[in-house]
């Protein structure tokens, strides 16, 4: 069985890429392969981690659909990765390549997610919000904003003294663990499974605040159960 093959698009430091080339290169994905990451700043470092492992990779303005499309075209891929890509995707690439693009985004949407809300600016609304736990959400997109389906989502708790900084970190590492688990789904066409029962990660050294966390999805009603 061929490879399924992954465009991961990228826009900074590629983190999240290089958790995914981890997981792929010891074996926790298997029968999938990066065969292209594509960046809309020049200056990317992921555009160097994906050069390390030899994988081809391309600068292309957010505006050019054309080259974008063609690039997918020729390298035969199967399903996009949106690993930090601070841009939006044109439909037409939505339409073709839909229900296999994903996206990692920083908080438990579908709160903290939308238009302005990117970056640092998502956990600056976090600490300012109040809420006890926050974390990361991999979705697949659609032509809204943060509007597709949940696939999974990974939580950590609002510590007393974060700074928006410290929040990021944390929630930094929670989205290499459920970005991993998302590309393993799209590599054995379980997306489907997955936003039928999105699931939800915590990591074992916050195993401690699950009970708290299991209180507040009452609280939050549907917000946090897929729908």
């Amino acid at each position: 069985m061929s490879s399924y093959k992954l465009a991961v698009l990228i826009s900074g430091s590629g983190s999240n890429l290089q958790a995914v080339l981890d997981a792929i290169n010891d074996g926790r994905i298997n029968k999938a392969e990066v065969a292209l990451v594509v960046s809309n700043r020049a200056g990317a470092y992921g555009l160097e981690r994906a050069k390390k492992h030899d994988i081809p990779t391309m600068v292309i303005d957010k505006s050019n659909t054309s080259e974008l499309l063609s690039a997918l075209n020729a390298y035969e891929i199967d399903g996009i990765v949106l690993a930090g890509y601070l841009s939006i995707l044109p439909p037409e690439i939505i339409n073709i390549y839909s229900g296999k693009i994903i996206n990692i985004h920083p908080a438990l949407l579908p709160m903290f997610g939308g238009k302005g809300f990117y970056g640092i600016r998502v956990h600056q609304a976090v600490l300012a919000s109040g809420v006890p736990f926050s974390g990361a959400t991999v979705h697949l997109v659609d032509c809204g904003i943060d509007t597709g389906a949940v696939l999974v989502r990974g939580v950590v708790p609002v510590l007393p003294d974060d700074t928006a900084e410290d929040l990021q970190k944390r929630v930094l590492m929670v989205e290499h663990d459920i970005l991993v688990m998302a590309v393993k789904a799209m590599a054995q066409s379980r997306i489907e499974e997955m936003t039928a029962r999105p699931a939800i990660f915590v990591d074992e050294k916050d195993k401690a605040g699950v009970l708290e966390f299991a209180k507040g999805l009452k609280e939050l009603g549907e917000a946090l159960k897929g729908s």
